[in-house]
């Protein structure tokens, strides 16, 4: 369990995270199917993409990228409610997740973003995003809502029930039936 992680409060039954089997069987029948060199340029088309995705969010003077990314990357900016550029590129069909600690956005690229001329609609898209971010001053967003947010921040009081409830739930998850 982490309840400080800054995507929101999380927590798995297992150390696979939300990773399920199904897809680890889905990812063996990709790497049996596309062989290593098909896999090698998947990866490649990914890595390009993103890097390419990056320098779009960089070019923007009010927009700043956390870390060091490879393919999934977070931005955020110390100007505007970042989570306005989020409602504006909804509208035009992308969908990130929002982050928290501090607020931002993040983009994972993979492969259904391998299509010719992804990376300029997205330079256009989050053209207009940052404009109208900037137009809107302090008026609430649309899309303020995060994954196991806490308005405000994580209290001393809503960490600990948040640690009673998960882990009882956790202890439920990993409950075994005795036989008779």
């Amino acid at each position: 369990m982490q309840p400080d992680w800054p995507g929101g409060k999380y927590f798995s039954p297992g150390m696979a995270g939300s990773r399920s089997g199904g897809l680890l069987a889905a990812t063996w029948a990709a790497m049996v199917t596309m062989g290593r060199d098909g896999y090698l340029e998947r990866a490649r088309g990914i890595f390009d993409t993103a890097f390419a995705m990056q320098d779009v969010v960089r070019s923007h003077a009010k927009l700043r990228i956390f870390g060091h990314p490879t393919f999934c990357f977070a931005f955020t900016s110390d100007d505007f409610d970042i989570y306005h550029v989020n409602d504006h590129m909804k509208q035009r069909g992308w969908r990130f997740n929002g982050l928290q600690y501090p607020d931002g956005l993040h983009f994972c690229v993979t492969g259904p973003q391998l299509r010719d001329g992804l990376v300029d609609d997205f330079a256009t898209d989050l053209d207009d995003a940052v404009t109208y971010a900037r137009s809107q001053g302090d008026a609430p967003p649309v899309s303020a809502a995060i994954y196991g947010g806490v308005p405000g921040g994580l209290t001393p009081e809503a960490d600990t029930f948040l640690r009673e409830v998960v882990v009882g739930l956790l202890d439920e998850f990993q409950t075994v039936p005795l036989q008779d």
